[in-house]
């Protein structure tokens, strides 16, 4: 009896680990299903980044990972889509750093007017200790910053006349992002800021309820703002980032492993996304002039007219982003190559 209660005994052992075996090799192969929401159309860098990240998570996790991708403000605006991931019913989004400046106020030093003088620049205050340390303010608003995307250089479109200097912005009605900084940048250079979501935007450019608008390249040809905008003007008055952000509440559920997986996935997605954006940027231009726009250049000279008229500006917003933030951006860009 006593060989036959071991035997027993050692079989029922057994049967229980290989149940807890399937057990946790289910758990490990648990199908994971995410959103990733853009504000942006599908042929543009925002959208082609959150696709290419997408199919390298699939690829890392050999499907077990599927994020679908919701262009062109599908899942709601910016910052709609921000709310959504803290309270964590979506997963992914990518909006402009101007955008989370309403979440992290040191998120707004990036978008101090005429403060880069390249994108090689930019990527290296971003991907430097500065940029890593803005990112690292984001868990405690319930998200988690993965990468820093690019926008581009902001340009000026408006359906009235020509701009070549400050002063020809005066009384025009001009969309802005739903930043305050961005709203005293073109009062303070005399136009009447107007801000709203860019998914509403071309709809108030074809009505004339505002005038203007300022975007890259990308984004004035994606948005097709050529139909209802005819001068755009060359005043590349800020360069904007866009961050790859998840939900802290998604991210907090997933085993390190699979952080790791994204995190790699977001560092390749990133090296595809900002040579897209340069690539089309440049393509986007000549293709503006081919659909009937009148590009008219502003010299350096009026340039720095420009950044002096918004001293005032620019002083305001380093206090409220911090004098220390704004001094160790400054110091960042003044190490970075141009």
């Amino acid at each position: 009896m006593g060989m036959l209660r071991m035997t027993m005994l050692r079989s029922a052992l057994l049967v229980a680990a290989a149940g807890t075996c399937l057990v946790a090799g289910a758990a490990m192969a648990q199908e994971i299903k995410a959103r990733f929401g853009t504000s942006l159309p599908d042929e543009h860098p925002q959208t082609l980044g959150a696709r290419k990240f997408a199919e390298l998570v699939g690829a890392k996790s050999k499907g077990r990972i599927k994020i679908t991708v919701y262009s062109s403000a599908q899942l709601g605006s910016d910052q709609q889509m921000q709310a959504a991931l803290r309270g964590g019913t979506q997963e992914f989004t990518a909006p402009s750093t101007a955008t989370l400046a309403n979440l992290v106020k040191e998120f707004g030093v990036f978008g101090l007017p005429f403060s880069f003088a390249s994108e090689k620049q930019a990527d290296a205050v971003f991907d430097g200790p500065f940029g890593q340390r803005i990112l690292a303010k984001l868990p405690e608003r319930g998200l988690i910053g993965l990468a820093y995307w690019e926008n581009g250089f902001r340009n000026f479109t408006n359906s009235r006349r020509p701009i070549v200097k400050a002063e020809d912005m005066a009384g025009l009605k001009v969309r802005t992002m739903q930043n305050n900084m961005y709203i005293d940048l073109f009062n303070g250079l005399g136009a009447n800021a107007v801000p709203m979501p860019v998914n509403e935007l071309f709809g108030a450019l074809e009505t004339r309820a505002v005038d203007a608008q300022e975007n890259p390249f990308t984004v004035v040809y994606a948005q097709k703002f050529y139909e209802v905008q005819k001068y755009l003007s060359t005043t590349y008055h800020a360069y904007d980032a866009q961050v790859l952000i998840a939900s802290k509440k998604f991210w907090d559920r997933l085993s390190d492993a699979d952080k790791a997986l994204m995190q790699e996935a977001a560092r390749e997605a990133t090296l595809y996304q900002r040579q897209a954006s340069r690539d089309l940027n440049a393509k986007a231009r000549d293709a503006l002039v081919k659909e009937g726009m009148q590009v008219n250049e502003i010299s350096d000279a009026e340039r720095q007219h420009m950044r002096e008229k918004l001293q005032s500006v620019v002083a305001k917003y380093q206090k409220i982003v911090g004098e220390e933030t704004a001094k160790e951006f400054f110091a960042a860009i003044a190490k970075a190559p141009k």
